[in-house]
């Protein structure tokens, strides 16, 4: 039996959108993320900027240098 494995990519555990809560770590399988609908907020705040007024997404929440990220 083969199982599916999603390669594990560092991000703030702060960082979430709907494809996040619906689907877990396969949230990338999501057709709404892959068609590039998903809003992703923070947890700190709420809205679609992190606690340093930086934008929220993916690839800046997965940047350990940046201050707020803490890692998930």
């Amino acid at each position: 039996m083969s199982e599916d494995t999603v390669d594990y990519q560092p991000r703030c555990k702060n960082l979430y959108c709907k494809s996040m809560l619906v689907y877990g770590e396969s949230f990338e399988s999501d057709p709404e993320y892959q068609a590039g609908s998903s809003e992703f907020w923070c947890l700190c705040t709420s809205r679609g900027q992190g606690p340093d007024n930086d934008e929220v997404s993916l690839p800046r929440c997965s940047d350990p240098e940046r201050g707020c990220y803490r890692g998930f």
